[in-house]
C-alpha cells in the first residue's frame, strides 16, 4: 500500500480560514501601530515647530510672527498684508489680518527654512517633499494658497492685542491687530501655539465638531512643550468681531494669550 502525503479539500480549507483569521487580527494592531508612530512623529515636529518659533523670538525682539496690514491708496478703506510665499520670488497679498494661521511659514523662512523644514510642517501620512509645482501649493487659487499643505494651525490669540478676546465682549477695533510678544504669555504651559489641523495618520477619520475634529491632536505650547490634546476639550472660545464673531478653541482663547486653553 502507498501512503498518501497530500492534503484533503477540508484540510486546505481549514487552513486558508486559519491563516485569513490570523491577518484580520494582525492587520488592525499594526495599522493600529503605524498611526502610534506617526502621532509620535506628530508629536516630534509639534516640538519642532515650537522650537523655530521660539528662535523667531529670539531674532525678532522676542515678538511672535507677525504681519502688520497697510492701507493701499488703490482699495480705499482696505488693509493689505503682503508676503512672499513659495516657489522664491511669488508674493500674495491678502485682506485676511488672521492668514498667519497657515502662511506663518513665510515668515519664519529666516530661522527655518522651507528646503530644511518643509516635512516637519505637514501632518504624517501627507508628501513631505517640498513642492516645486506653483498649482501644488495653491498659487493662482483664490481660496487661501497653501492652506491645505501647512498643516500646523498658529493661534489667532497671537495675532492680536489679549483686549480682542474679552470674555465681555470686544469692539472690532483693527488697532487691535499687532505683534504679541512673550512677555505677554501669562501661562505658557496652558496656552496652545500651534497644532496639527489635518491628522493625516488617523486610520479612521473623526468627526468634526466645532471646526476641530473631535480626536486626539498633537499641540504645541508657548513654552515650547508638546503634547495630545483633544481640542474640544479646551477653553470654549470666545467671539472675535474682526472675524464675524467667530469663536473656535484654541484660536480665540478667553484673554488671548493672558488666558490658559487647558
Amino acid at each position: 500500500m502507498r501512503k498518501n502525503n497530500g492534503f484533503t479539500l477540508v484540510e486546505v480549507l481549514v487552513v486558508i480560514a486559519i491563516i485569513a483569521l490570523l491577518i484580520g487580527i494582525l492587520l488592525p494592531a499594526l495599522s493600529g501601530a503605524r498611526q502610534s508612530s506617526r502621532q509620535t512623529l506628530a508629536l516630534s515636529n509639534a516640538k519642532t515647530v515650537a522650537t523655530v518659533f521660539e528662535q523667531y523670538r529670539g531674532t525678532f525682539g522676542d515678538a511672535y510672527p507677525f504681519a502688520k496690514p497697510v492701507e493701499m491708496p488703490q482699495l480705499p478703506g482696505e488693509e493689505v498684508i503682503f508676503f512672499q510665499w513659495y516657489p522664491d520670488g511669488v508674493m500674495m497679498a491678502t485682506t485676511d489680518w488672521f492668514v498667519l494661521e497657515w502662511a506663518w511659514p513665510a515668515f519664519t523662512k529666516s530661522t527655518a527654512p522651507w528646503d530644511e523644514h518643509y516635512a516637519t510642517w505637514v501632518s504624517p501620512g501627507m508628501e513631505t517633499t517640498l513642492p516645486t509645482d506653483p498649482e501644488r501649493m495653491g498659487i493662482g487659487d483664490d481660496d487661501n494658497p497653501g492652506e491645505n499643505e501647512i498643516s500646523w494651525r498658529y493661534a489667532n490669540s497671537f495675532l492680536a492685542d489679549p483686549k480682542l478676546f474679552d470674555p465681555d465682549g470686544a469692539a472690532a477695533d483693527d488697532s487691535l491687530i499687532r505683534a504679541v510678544r512673550g512677555h505677554e504669555v501669562v501661562f505658557p504651559a496652558s496656552k496652545v501655539l500651534l497644532w496639527d489641523t489635518h491628522l493625516a495618520y488617523i486610520n479612521k477619520e473623526p468627526a468634526v465638531r466645532e471646526g476641530h475634529w473631535d480626536a486626539p491632536t498633537p499641540m504645541a505650547f508657548a513654552d515650547t512643550h508638546a503634547e495630545i490634546r483633544n481640542p474640544l476639550d479646551a477653553k470654549p472660545g470666545v467671539a472675535n468681531p474682526l472675524r464675524g464673531g467667530y469663536d473656535a478653541r484654541l484660536h480665540n482663547t478667553p484673554d488671548g494669550v493672558r488666558g490658559a486653553d487647558y
